[in-house]
This record gives C-alpha cells, structure tokens and sequence, in this order.
C-alpha cells in the first residue's frame, strides 16, 4: 500500500472512528408514553456543559491563535482549550444558546406552556458540543455536533427523558472553516444557533398533541 494511500485510510478511520464514539456513547432514548403536558412547566435556565468542547482538526486551528488573541503554540494545548478559550474571550456561550433554541421552538411550536416557576421543569444537559469535519475529504470545512439531554421533572420523578444529537456529518448545517470561524465570532453563534434549534424542534417533536 502507498504512502497516499495509507495516509488516506487512517484518515477515514479517524473520521469515523470520532461519529462513532458521539454517537455510540449517546445514543437517541425516550420514553414509551407520553407524558401529561396540560400544565405549564418551567425551562430550567442552569444547562450543564463539558469543560472542553470535542474540536477535530487541531491543525487547523492556527487562525485562533493569531486571530484570537490567544497567544499560546497550538503544540502546547489541546485544540479543545484553544477553542474554549476563544469562545471566552468572544462571549459565546453554548449553555445560552441551547437554552434559547429550546425556549424558541417551544414557543413557535406551541408544544409545551411555559411559566416562570411552575413544579415541573424542563431540564438540559450538554453532554458533547463542538466541531468536526463537514465530510470524509472536507479539506478545512467543518460543522457542528451537539448532544443534549432533555427531561421533564418533577420534584425526584423523571416523567420524560430524551439524549438526541446531530453530528458533524449532517446535512442540516451550513459548512465554515476554522479561518471563517475565527475571523467572525458571529459565526460560530450562528452555526451553534442553528444546530440547536435543529436538534431542539427533533427532540421535542414527539411531545406535540
């Protein structure tokens, strides 16, 4: 086997191999019945998120280091910290951003009433979030991927509970480079915005009358 070829194949093992531990580690669950929705509920403003977003294509990430500010060698950090940081220093917070997605496709759906304090509520978790490759020989092109958790709770009693994600290789997102992404932070909110209203309207399908 070539060189080129070699080379070409660890690529699609890692490509794949990284879909593969998204999305095997959480896999899409919900419950058999649906749940009693005529009362209001309450979106639960604390949303959980990894300490480190899953970034793939370290080597492509100089852009932050130049254009962020950020002023460490990608060789001394891992490509994850370094986008972390830049979320940090650009204000972007995924937490906020899931939890508007969801309250929007509520509202819009008209699935579920919200109130401002009722005994049931809608609660969050992110359990992975981040950037990958748009697709298997995507150059610098990359998508999000999020994973997020949705339960209904009411006091101790979980009355549903759904874990969905979308992953890097959908079609439903648009396609940045990292360079676009550090040029623009804007971008990164759009991109993080429109996974999650994606993934938000998935998840809350099954719960409309």
């Amino acid at each position: 086997m070539s060189g080129r070829r070699f080379n070409s194949l660890i690529y699609r093992l890692a490509l794949v191999g990284a879909v593969l531990v998204f999305a095997r580690a959480d896999v899409s669950s919900a419950q058999t019945e649906k749940p009693d929705l005529s009362k209001p509920i309450t979106l639960d403003a604390e949303i959980p998120q990894p300490e480190i977003p899953y970034i793939q294509g370290a080597n492509n990430l100089g852009a932050f280091l130049a254009g962020g500010g950020i002023g460490v060698s990608i060789q001394q950090t891992e490509a994850g910290k370094v986008f972390r940081e830049y979320m940090r220093r650009n204000n972007i917070d995924v937490s906020k951003i899931v939890f508007e997605a969801f309250k929007r496709v509520m509202l819009e759906d008209k699935i579920l009433t919200l109130a401002d304090n009722s005994e049931t509520k809608l609660k969050l978790v992110i359990n992975t979030y981040g950037f990958g490759h748009a697709a298997l020989f995507a150059g610098n092109d990359r998508r999000p991927l999020l994973n997020v958790t949705a339960s209904l709770v009411n006091g101790t009693n979980v009355i549903w509970s759904k874990k969905d994600y979308l992953t890097n290789l959908s079609k439903l997102t648009d396609v940045y480079t990292f360079d676009q992404l550090a040029e623009k932070p804007e971008l990164t909110v759009k991109s993080l915005e429109q996974i999650s209203t994606i993934l938000a309207r998935q998840m809350l399908a099954e719960l409309k009358p």
